[in-house]
């Protein structure tokens, strides 16, 4: 991967793994920022936009907001493109230590980020570690 490109894609795929999903595909740089943002919302961030990541890539993007909430919402699709990732601090707390042991590991792959959802109408989210080049992302793009 060349040196000037982001490592953080995101992107909404109807039918992927089974089911309509966020596919968010990092290299190590974007899971270790990615790890620091879920730490920071399970312990005092209220909110963030995921526009605001370093290493995202503009061409490869949602309009996406995530939420320290009071109940796990999950991730749900607002008006205008706009998606909303709602869970409590407890399950950002479990993101964030799904992504340390990624890369304790040392290795590519994949985790699902399920909210646990109680209305079970949420979108499937999907971090990805090296699985996901950026032919995938042109081939996908381009479809």
């Amino acid at each position: 991967m060349k040196s000037n490109q982001k490592r953080i894609r995101i992107g909404f795929f109807e039918n992927f793994k089974g089911e309509n999903s966020v596919l968010i595909s990092v290299d190590i740089h974007g899971l270790l920022e990615l790890e620091k943002i879920f730490l920071k919302l399970s312990k005092n961030l209220t909110d963030f936009n995921f526009d605001k990541l370093k290493l995202l890539d503009n061409k490869y993007r949602i309009n996406l907001k995530a939420f320290s909430d009071n109940e796990n919402i999950g991730l749900l699709k607002t008006i205008h493109e706009n998606y909303e990732w709602r869970v409590t601090k407890e399950k950002w707390g479990e993101f964030r230590e799904k992504l340390t042991a990624m890369y304790r590991l040392g290795s590519g792959g994949h985790h699902y980020l399920d909210s646990d959802s109680k209305a079970n109408n949420d979108l499937q989210v999907i971090l990805s570690w090296d699985e996901y080049d950026i032919d995938f992302w042109n081939k996908t793009k381009n479809e």
